[in-house]
């Protein structure tokens, strides 16, 4: 698996432990595996970016409320699951496993949009974008110890 990849996979899982993340079109094409992965990897303090850590992360971010937890957790456990079973899958060339991972993430931000109220979309927004930000950094460092 090509360093680049893994560490796309490892931001991914990251990523979705905020799950928050809606990389723009640039980000996806400098990161083609920048968006949820919760399989693998490992996420900051909180240990594995499991399902269920994702959605504890997104309860204390978000002040998520029992309902919205109920809610989001089928939508995140399956985009966990579908993430997965898209990177396993050795017959895709890298750019449709990336276009397939893409098409999810944007698929799963909209679900999870449409239980969020629109003060928990914006501080959500402002999580990915954060994320995103602190991504391409450590990109570009990486890149930079490789010259």
């Amino acid at each position: 698996m090509s360093r680049k990849f893994l560490t796309a996979l490892i931001f991914s899982a990251f990523v979705a432990g905020i799950t928050v993340m809606a990389p723009t079109s640039q980000a996806l094409q400098t990161a083609p595996a920048a968006q949820e992965h919760g399989a693998t990897g490992s996420g900051s303090m909180m240990g594995p970016m499991t399902p269920e850590n994702r959605l504890k992360m997104l309860t204390e971010k978000l002040n998520l409320t029992e309902d919205q937890q109920a809610k989001l957790k089928p939508i995140i456990e399956d985009q966990s699951k579908q993430m997965k079973a898209i990177h396993d899958d050795t017959s895709l060339a890298p750019a449709d496993r990336q276009a397939k991972m893409k098409e999810l993430h944007e698929s799963s931000i909209e679900k999870m949009n449409a239980i969020l109220t629109p003060e928990q979309q914006a501080k959500w927004k402002q999580m990915r974008q954060g994320m995103m930000e602190k991504h391409k950094e450590m990109k570009s460092e990486g890149q930079m110890d490789h010259q």
